[in-house]
């Protein structure tokens, strides 16, 4: 009989990456999330649903039934919660999901963290030894969830292993590809087809979201990853001068390195900007998008993407956002999308392909 996996918060963005990564390799699923959630890229996959509200002890421990394995993804960001909703949806959840599946027995528990717990780093690259001193609300309660998570295990035997993802990319993100997607297109509605990139910068390292949910199930597997936590990242950080040219070729954009990046004022900059009030954030988003409507009636596109900023892209200016990936590879995980500038060009692609922007001829693309 095959073994069946609960997969919570599954109606975010990662949760049906992982529920076809888990049906693809012959596992049952049951997908639960709050009742209110958006179900609709869970419901046509071929697992379970249930809703549930997990802080409530009779509706978790009725989702936890005949479960074998958890995959625990639920957690909110929006950096204009209060405290007290970021605790909860990234706290104290998982303090009530631990003890369902405690009490349930199951197999095996995943815990979905963040790189974001260790802050601005000071050294790279950074592996799982490295100090965690998070630094605003999202990534101080996602470390709350995680030691939470950690805790079980060493008090209680709860089979935790602990994910560490960097920043997110793939087909129907939306947070990153807002800005880093969204922003090279309106340049080159503008009608801008060559760019001056700078030489150098900070160095960063992304991950594709079919990674992510390759390497969750891939330790769900796996004993030996028991009370241990694992970076996933890809192969190749690359400086923020070769991002912006593969942002910007990715639509079309021809670019050339002329100027150096000066690492410290970006990175002066970066942090004075986080401190900026919520009303200029607000008002930068809102110019965005309604210069992104403009391109969505242009084109009669599907009004998917939304870009927008707020506080937690000033992280990627403080330093070098550049994390060791060798842990989980050492165990025996093979990336799917080793290469940023590929797999950026392929969900570029993805996007293009079902409307959600407008299409380009992309430039220098690999395999071309």
């Amino acid at each position: 009989m095959a073994k069946k996996v609960l997969v919570t918060g599954s109606c975010g963005f990662m949760g049906p990456y992982i529920i076809k990564e888990l049906l693809k390799k012959g596992y049952e699923v049951r997908a639960t999330d709050l009742p209110g959630a958006d179900y609709r890229h869970v419901e046509p996959l071929s697992c379970e649903v249930a809703h549930a509200d997990l802080l409530k002890k009779d509706q978790a421990k009725e989702v936890f039934k005949d479960i074998d394995y958890v995959i625990h993804t639920a957690a909110r960001m929006n950096y204009y919660m209060e405290r007290w909703e970021y605790e909860l949806a990234n706290y104290q959840v998982t303090v009530s999901t631990c003890e369902a599946a405690l009490e349930a027995g199951v197999k095996k528990f995943v815990h979905f963290s963040t790189c974001d717990t260790y802050g601005p780093p000071r050294k790279v690259p950074v592996d799982e030894s490295y100090p965690q001193k998070p630094i605003n609300l999202y990534s101080i309660t996602k470390l709350y969830g995680e030691l939470a998570a950690l805790k079980f295990h060493k008090d209680k035997g709860l089979p935790v292993t602990v994910i560490r993802p960097t920043t997110i990319y793939g087909p129907r993100c939306v947070y990153v590809m807002g800005i880093f997607l969204g922003l090279p297109v309106m340049l080159k509605e503008m009608g801008i087809d060559f760019f001056y990139t700078p030489k150098g910068g900070i160095l960063a390292n992304l991950v594709h979201a079919d990674d992510v949910a390759g390497a969750a199930v891939f330790l769900m597997e796996k004993k030996e990853a028991i009370g241990e936590a694992y970076n996933i990242s890809d192969d190749s950080p690359v400086p923020a001068g070769k991002l912006m040219e593969t942002l910007l070729n990715s639509v079309g954009i021809e670019t050339k390195p002329l100027y150096p990046l000066p690492g410290p004022m970006i990175a002066l900059v970066a942090t004075l900007g986080s401190f900026m009030p919520k009303a200029f954030f607000t008002a930068v988003t809102e110019y965005l998008q309604k210069s992104w409507d403009r391109v969505i009636i242009e084109h009669k596109l599907l009004p998917m993407l939304k870009p927008r900023l707020d506080p937690g892209f000033t992280a990627f200016g403080r330093g070098d956002y550049y994390f060791d990936n060798s842990k989980i590879k050492k165990l025996g995980y093979e990336l799917r999308h080793p290469d940023l500038r590929k797999g950026w060009f392929e969900t570029t692609r993805w996007f293009m392909e079902e409307g959600w922007v407008p299409t380009y001829e992309q430039v220098g693309a690999p395999g071309d």
